[in-house]
């Protein structure tokens, strides 16, 4: 997930140090997948289409990165979403992204936590996909308007 990827995603903060997003493994008691790593380094908050990815809490700009992906899933987490699901982002519906956790660590699958009745289905088979076919649905919406 490099530079071909980075250019999909419009947000343009800055991403965080290997040492925020170790902190954010240990606070979780899991850890991230390569890809989640190395997209957190380039841009922190990602926002994709509809998605907004849970920051990663920045040292250098703590203000803007409290309601982090540790809080997220610490105090606004549900009661009934399962406890092998990391939450890393939402549409704002309540519906979330997640990730599975076994073993301590979490796997590239990206599935999709919905809200009203805690169904899950796997929604992408990596982070890096995720991306792309966002994109491509954008995109596709923007052809048709046109």
């Amino acid at each position: 997930m490099k530079e071909d990827v980075r250019e999909l995603i419009h947000t343009r903060k800055l991403g965080v140090a290997e040492s925020d997003i170790k902190a954010a493994e240990d606070k979780l008691g899991a850890v991230f997948p390569e890809q989640y790593k190395e997209l957190f380094k380039l841009v922190n908050n990602a926002e994709i289409g509809e998605w907004i990815l849970y920051p990663i809490k920045d040292n250098r700009n703590p203000k803007k990165t409290c309601d982090d992906i540790v809080r997220q899933n610490a105090e606004v987490r549900e009661d009934y979403m399962l406890e092998d699901l990391i939450a890393i982002g939402d549409d704002g519906s309540g519906d979330r992204l997640c990730l599975k956790v076994k073993d301590g660590i979490m796997g590239d699958i990206i599935y999709l936590w919905y809200h009203e009745d805690g169904e899950l289905e796997e929604y992408a088979p990596d982070l890096k996909e995720f991306i792309i076919s966002i994109s491509k649905e954008e995109n596709e919406d923007d052809f048709e308007d046109e």
